[in-house]
């Protein structure tokens, strides 16, 4: 009997699959992409070259009568006392540095097989501390896989809060569990670690299957 997923998607017929997700939520970091990797072998195998049932869908936030719209071409205006609080700073070249470098760190960490330096680039307080070391035994146990991190944009830095949009690519290298190579990208969260940045969340956007 299929399984079933929490998220609707649509797998269109032609040489690469590609799903799209209304920022779906993940509890894994380089791992992301071997967390959908099983989930496609779960689903998508089942029905090899059918569409599954739904399509990618957007969630708008209900809007409240209390809300009052600017003229259009105008921009709203500032709340009394100046700029509002959680405002978005102007990323220095350093701070993007030492961001981009959390997410490279974890790549290389996970592609040596090496938990220690891996959990080091998690965040202690993350939600999903946890889930992310039992998948990281599953998958060093069982899989050797290689990643290329192929684009990062730091997104904004409010305080000791990050977010960086993140698109790699994983590819098998060998192993006794069943892996699709894909492309994925997601949004991180990274907050402060006392003077270190560490990924705290991650949102997948999309996962592109590769096919040979």
């Amino acid at each position: 009997m299929p399984a079933r997923v929490s998220y609707k998607f649509t797998i269109p017929l032609r040489p690469s699959i590609i799903l799209n997700m209304n920022f779906l939520r993940i509890p894994l970091f380089a791992f992301a992409s071997a967390f959908f990797a099983f989930a496609a072998n779960l689903v998508a195998q089942d029905l090899p070259g059918s569409p599954l049932p739904g399509k990618p869908t957007t969630t708008v936030p209900a809007r409240t009568g209390a809300e009052i719209l600017p003229a259009a071409g105008t921009d709203p205006p500032p709340p009394p006392g100046g700029k509002p609080k959680d405002e978005p700073a102007e990323v220095d070249l350093a701070t993007a540095k030492e961001i981009k470098d959390v997410i490279s760190s974890n790549l290389y960490a996970c592609s040596k097989r090496n938990m220690t330096m891996a959990m080091g680039t998690i965040h202690p307080e993350s939600p999903t501390f946890e889930s992310s070391r039992d998948m990281m035994r599953y998958i060093f146990a069982r899989l050797r896989l290689k990643y290329t991190l192929e684009k990062t944009e730091v997104v904004d830095v409010r305080g000791d809060e990050a977010r960086i949009k993140v698109t790699q690519a994983t590819q098998k290298i060998s192993g006794n569990a069943a892996f699709r190579d894909n492309r994925v990208t997601i949004i991180h969260t990274l907050k402060r670690d006392g003077q270190k940045w560490k990924m705290f969340s991650s949102e997948a956007q999309s996962i592109q299957f590769f096919e040979y």
